[in-house]
């Protein structure tokens, strides 16, 4: 076997070196994130690494930028009104040169970095963190909450010893409204930003607010980017209170502004339209009551006037409805008077009329019952005569085949009961003409003068109970209770809606005079 030829480790460096010595200083743009980065004296070490879509390193070398390049870069950074961030994971585009050492092996130097690269990169992130939540129908829950039009409650996230916290808390001071602020502190920029403002929202959501505001100073647009986060954002579109913004931007708009519920530039101007709010509202109540008290004034002096007038209506309608009620009053009592004097002669009349039936019924009662009784006794006589003689002529017969003494007792027998039902009949015909005498008696007593005078006071209450019934059914009472009376043109009384159509004219009659109106539409039940 061949013997294997052994290099040194500077042979190879060394080779490695001339193969990349017309390389070495050249300068070219990466793109690549910061991985593993610190810094140290002044100069920033770290790893830059290139990874697939399934997050796995495919290329990684160190690199180094030293302090007066750090200092260089940083300062252009700010010409650009943004921080260079070196955090782990940003993606950079550095403008780099190879270098190569045999003891630290290949690196690259940095001699510049690209501010639009950095901004587009962030710019970009900002537009797929908008494009996810307006996909998912965040961007309004938010706007679509109820905010007060004068909110005194408010919950206020911001760092508390901020000029941010300070400008905004000054000018609700110096307004002359009472506000009550609950500050919840957090970091509004730097890593931690996400997590501290999360927690501070947290807190407030458990108290009972109006509004949340959420607030920080001005700064480069990498520091107001720690606020474009995701997380916030979701969590405002899910929050139950409204939320305002104040987060410094003057030409462009954060991603929580978005998805707020208003959002301003500044702190300040927030607190500014908390101010206007209540100074508006104030400037509307005193208008208000300017209003009140001229429109107060005014129907005061026409209500003056109208019971004024009400006031001699009323005066002059009274005396007029007395007149009148006074008249009608005379006039039905005339009426009355002459109807119970009519009323008196007709009963007297009726009374004297059967004053003297009652003074010749009896009599003629009693002469029809003695004709009566006298015919019947004539009829008994005559039948009892006839019976007799029938039976004296049967005696007769009989006596010539029987015995006389036999048939002179039977006849006595016959002739004793014969007396006996004359007897009967005529205590039969005295009871009965005595029934009549108490009958026409009884009659008699009822007609007496007394009687008739209470007959006649009994009218008379009467007449007086149908006259106070009359008087409670009185149109004219019914008007004074606040009823009225509908009258079509004709005068005919309307009681049914069916009467009326579009465009009649009806007379509405009340209490102090009529009321002439057209009918613009009728309604049934």
């Amino acid at each position: 076997m061949n013997q294997p030829k052994f290099f040194n480790l500077s042979d190879i460096t060394r080779r490695i070196q001339n193969i990349l010595q017309p390389h070495i200083g050249k300068l070219f743009w990466i793109k690549a994130e910061i991985s593993s980065g610190r810094e140290r004296g002044g100069s920033f070490y770290c790893d830059l690494v290139e990874t697939d879509e399934h997050g796995k390193i495919i290329a990684q070398m160190r690199c180094t930028i030293w302090s007066r390049d750090l200092a260089r870069i940083r300062k252009r950074f700010k010409d650009h009104d943004l921080d260079l961030t070196l955090d782990d994971g940003t993606s950079v585009g550095f403008q780099c040169s190879l270098q190569f050492s045999p003891q630290y092996s290949l690196s690259l130097k940095v001699a510049d970095a690209d501010p639009a690269f950095a901004l587009g990169e962030l710019e970009l992130k900002k537009k797929e963190i908008l494009d996810r939540l307006k996909k998912e129908g965040l961007l309004e829950p938010n706007k679509n909450l109820f905010v007060p039009s004068l909110p005194i409650k408010i919950g206020f996230v911001t760092s508390k010893d901020s000029a941010a916290c300070n400008d905004f808390i000054k000018t609700l001071k110096t307004s002359p409204f009472g506000f009550k602020i609950y500050i919840a502190d957090a970091m509004v920029q730097g890593l931690q930003a996400e997590n501290s403002v999360l927690h501070a929202l947290d807190a407030l959501e458990r108290l009972n607010l109006e509004l949340v505001v959420i607030a920080r100073g001005g700064g480069s647009k990498t520091d107001l980017f720690y606020l474009d986060n995701e997380a916030i954002a979701r969590k405002i579109a899910g929050y139950r209170f409204p939320v305002w913004t104040g987060i410094g931007h003057e030409t462009d708009l954060g991603i929580l502004d978005h998805v707020a519920n208003r959002y301003f530039k500044t702190p300040t101007a927030v607190a500014e339209e908390l101010v206007a709010r209540f100074v508006e509202m104030k400037r509307h109540i005193k208008e208000a009551k300017n209003r009140f008290k001229s429109t107060w004034s005014f129907r005061t002096d026409i209500e003056e006037k109208h019971l004024v007038d009400f006031k001699n209506g009323i005066m002059q309608g009274t005396r007029k409805l007395i007149e009148a009620i006074k008249k009608d009053l005379i006039h039905m009592a005339s009426e009355l008077s002459a109807k119970v004097s009519q009323r008196i002669a007709d009963e007297k009349a009726h009374i004297s009329i059967s004053k003297k039936v009652l003074l010749t019924a009896p009599i003629n009662t009693v002469k029809n019952l003695y004709s009566r009784f006298s015919d019947r006794q004539a009829r008994f006589r005559v039948s009892c005569n006839r019976q007799i003689h029938e039976r004296n002529k049967e005696l007769s017969a009989f006596s010539k085949r029987f015995r006389m003494d036999r048939f002179e007792r039977r006849i006595h027998l016959e002739r004793s009961q014969l007396i006996k039902w004359r007897d009967l009949y005529r205590r039969k015909f005295r009871t009965e003409i005595n029934a009549h005498i108490k009958e026409i008696d009884y009659f008699l007593s009822r007609f007496r003068l007394e009687t008739i005078m209470k007959l006649i006071n009994r009218e008379r209450n009467t007449l007086k109970a149908k006259l106070a019934a009359i008087k409670t059914v009185d149109p004219v009472n019914s008007l004074k209770r606040g009823f009225s009376l509908v009258y079509s043109s004709d005068g005919d009384l309307i009681k049914s809606v069916k009467k009326v159509k579009k465009q009649d004219n009806l007379k509405i009659t009340v209490t102090d005079g009529r009321i002439i109106t057209t009918v613009n539409n009728v309604e049934g039940d």
